[in-house]
């Protein structure tokens, strides 16, 4: 007994040992990151927080944003700015906010002609709520006056997100709600969509609805790559906090520190923000563990990309749709594109969705699967597997892969091919003084850009989101 008590002892000092280690490694290996400058350090004095939600409404709400826009100028001097055409920060930039329509890192609304239902949507970690202005523009045309809120700590600069916690998300989505709920249209149907983490955050109201009183609860959730389940790793992201508070190892606190290039999503990612979107996951999963908390979500449709780096897709279905009621809810799955030659260079290739929910057929709910007609064609059918049915219904589209796109990606899901800044270019001319993201692919010698390869080539845009509006449109008018 004494010998198994020595060598406990012995196993845990070195596993302790191997740990301070492996962090005190990492730690001083940040140190050789990118100089962190006033975007990442800036600390909001006037940002919302839980704390606000009681006499926080709409119009006040906006009004926080004015003065983040004001702080934001005072403690981000523009004309002080590097000399870069890319630096979201510096007015004469091409990826200044200022150079679109309008600044779309502050919420908004858009109306309907004659509305039959209001909608919140939900913009997803480090985005803001330009991220949901495509999906917004449908459901208005469909007749639902929309609630876009930013969430704390987007939008303006990188370094809110150290700021911002789930509490605080979740209290600015009651606020959205409680808009909503003035506007015309709010007695007939409630809709939530969330993108990402929006997701997490339109499932958790749909559990919470019930908690208060002027709180109705939803008609139904669209959710747009949802990140219904994080890595089990993320757990450890918040480790930093025991040394980061220090100046000679503050760049501990970041996953990366790049370049903020991109007007409307940030480029850095501070691990703070995957620390509480873990907490926010971790609660929502055993919500849905309970069967009788799940049994009272609304109907749920959601557009899902195959293959997805940002978040575990599989859960989607174990996580989520198989603790669901049989209540009309359907999942879309992009599927990826098997007639493409870089199929072949996959580390592992996918296995095909169509023939998996066949195999486990009848289900609860629908399910649309979208890809390629035949390995020999880049042409795209549908294959719909309706709830109880046990045999898909294939059809075929007018719809095509584009050359050289072997996949979606999580973060194409919401965006049109044409949109202005993540789109594939077709929108601009010569004379855009604006950069299309989802149309950027330098070339060169490699390890000579700031950005990685993969930022560049991830796919940005959806190809298919004409086929996406449309059934949008289409489910909504089933709820």
């Amino acid at each position: 007994m004494l010998i198994a008590v020595k060598i406990t002892k012995w196993v845990l000092t070195v596993l302790i040992a191997i740990f301070l280690t492996i962090y005190l490694v990492r730690a001083f290996d940040s140190r050789g990151m990118s100089e962190l400058g006033p975007e990442y350090r800036i600390v909001f004095e006037h940002e919302f927080d839980a704390s606000q939600e009681e006499q926080t409404d709409w119009p006040a709400y906006l009004a926080i944003e004015k003065e983040l826009a004001v702080e934001l100028e005072e403690k981000i001097d523009s004309e002080t700015r590097p000399d870069s055409l890319v630096d979201r920060f510096s007015a004469d930039s091409l990826s200044s906010p200022n150079n679109y329509d309008a600044n779309w890192n502050h919420s908004y609304e858009l109306s309907a002609a004659s509305p039959r239902g209001v909608a919140v949507l939900l913009h997803g970690l480090t985005d803001s709520p330009y991220s949901m202005l495509s999906t917004a523009q449908v459901l208005a045309a469909s007749g639902y006056n929309v609630v876009v809120p930013r969430m704390p700590g987007h939008g303006f600069a990188i370094g809110g997100l150290l700021q911002a916690r789930w509490e605080d998300w979740n209290a600015a989505v009651r606020v959205a709600v409680r808009r909503a709920m003035d506007r015309p249209g709010s007695d007939q149907s409630l809709l939530l969509v969330g993108y990402s983490n929006g997701g997490l955050l339109a499932i958790d109201y749909a559990f919470q609805c019930g908690d208060a009183d002027d709180l109705p609860c939803p008609d139904g959730l669209v959710l747009l790559s949802p990140a219904i389940a994080v890595s089990p790793l993320a757990v450890v992201t918040n480790w930093h906090a025991a040394i980061s508070w220090i100046p000679y190892f503050e760049k501990f606190a970041w996953f990366s520190i790049l370049p903020e290039i991109d007007p409307f999503k940030f480029t850095s990612f501070p691990k703070r923000a995957a620390w509480e979107i873990y907490k926010m996951s971790k609660q929502l999963n055993t919500r849905l563990k309970d069967p009788v908390a799940a049994a009272g979500l609304p109907p749920i449709l959601t557009f899902q990309s195959a293959v997805d780096n940002t978040i575990d897709e599989r859960a989607i279905i174990t996580n989520l749709y198989e603790r669901i009621p049989a209540n009309g809810s359907e999942l879309v799955i992009y599927d990826v594109n098997r007639n493409s030659t870089h199929l072949h260079l996959m580390k592992s290739r996918p296995g095909n969705p169509a023939r998996y929910f066949e195999s486990v057929a009848p289900l609860k709910y629908g399910v649309i699967i979208l890809g390629n007609n035949d390995r020999y064609s880049r042409g795209v059918s549908t294959s719909t597997l309706i709830a109880g049915r046990t045999s898909p219904v294939i059809r075929k589209t007018d719809l095509s892969w584009p050359r050289g796109v072997y996949s979606l990606s999580h973060i194409g899901i919401p965006f049109r091919a044409d949109d202005v800044v993540y789109g594939d270019g077709s929108f601009g001319s010569d004379n855009d003084k604006r950069i299309a993201f989802g149309a950027m692919a330098p070339r060169g010698e490699p390890g000579m850009l700031k950005l990685s390869s993969d930022y560049f080539l991830r796919m940005r845009y959806n190809p298919f989101f004409a086929l996406q509006a449309e059934h949008i449109a289409a489910w909504v008018d089933g709820l």
